[in-house]
């Protein structure tokens, strides 16, 4: 049997790419989709974005950290001293008004490694390692001891997300590693590289050998997703402003979030959220 296996992370709440990268993957024959993780937000994608996941034969999926992030702001873990906490916290209110609570029972229930074998080739998923979803171990420029932590005698290929960048490498015993890039938030260090198309990969398996890796850019109208942010009344909508114009996110930069917070008055709606979650939201 031959496998077209798509390969989807990093959507950011960008529910635009998403469709364009949909599209693309169909057009391609895929007949199955990985998902690694980190669905929503900055962007303002909620139930429209499920909506295009349930429609798709995803056969695996992890957590990722932004989606961890989401979960720890409903279960009380954030507080106002913070801007980011307060950014988290006012962008998963504005998530969770949009959005169905069953979908927050989904990403609980989501791994942070899943095992996959397609026709006797073993396939390991994770976001970015197997037991930590966030950090810089895995940036494209690490060594190769840093790539071998994805890896144990029972994995032929090594697949994770994170990092925004696609990427293809080998394990210091040979194994492979693939990254399929970012489908809603791409980071680009090289200006002449600089594009604003979604990221994603296809992988081919036939009788049990890789024999196609395919790493796909596709085209989306970012002006279109930029302007249904706005009409969606997305929070820090500056910031999702110079994401998509210049692909750049300033989401540690503390005095910009301060500024916004305070221009906006995002604490006196995080304070009201913060009461709502103590009933409302929080699923055990």
């Amino acid at each position: 049997m031959n496998h077209k296996i798509a390969i989807l992370s990093d959507i950011h709440g960008n529910t635009t790419a998403l469709e364009a990268v949909i599209a693309d993957a169909r057009k391609l024959e895929a007949t199955e989709y990985w998902l690694l993780g980190d669905v929503f937000l900055p962007g303002p994608g909620a139930n429209d974005l499920v909506t295009l996941l349930k429609d798709l034969p995803i056969t695996a999926s992890v957590r990722g950290n932004w989606d961890d992030c989401l979960l720890e702001a409903l279960d009380g873990e954030y507080g106002l001293e913070d801007p980011q906490e307060v950014q988290l916290l006012r962008m998963t209110q504005y998530l969770m008004e949009r959005m169905d609570p069953a979908t927050i029972v989904w990403l609980r229930n989501l791994p942070m490694l899943e095992k996959k074998e397609v026709d006797g080739l073993r396939f390991s998923l994770s976001h970015n390692l197997p037991n930590k979803n966030d950090g810089g171990d895995l940036s494209v420029g690490n060594n190769t001891d840093k790539f071998d932590q994805l890896l144990d005698e029972e994995t032929d290929v090594a697949v994770y997300g994170h990092v925004h960048k696609q990427l293809l490498r080998y394990g210091s015993q040979g194994q492979q590693i693939i990254n399929p890039g970012t489908i809603g938030m791409p980071y680009f260090d090289w200006e002449a590289l600089k594009n604003h198309r979604a990221q994603y990969a296809v992988i081919e398996v036939a009788d049990g050998e890789l024999v196609n890796i395919l790493f796909r850019k596709v085209s989306y109208d970012y002006e279109a997703e930029l302007e249904l942010a706005k009409s969606k009344g997305l929070p820090f909508i500056e910031m999702y402003e110079e994401l998509r114009r210049d692909d750049n996110y300033r989401g540690h930069n503390l005095e910009l979030l301060a500024s916004l917070i305070e221009k906006h008055g995002y604490v006196e709606d995080v304070k009201k959220f913060l009461e709502a979650i103590k009933s409302k939201y929080k699923i055990d």
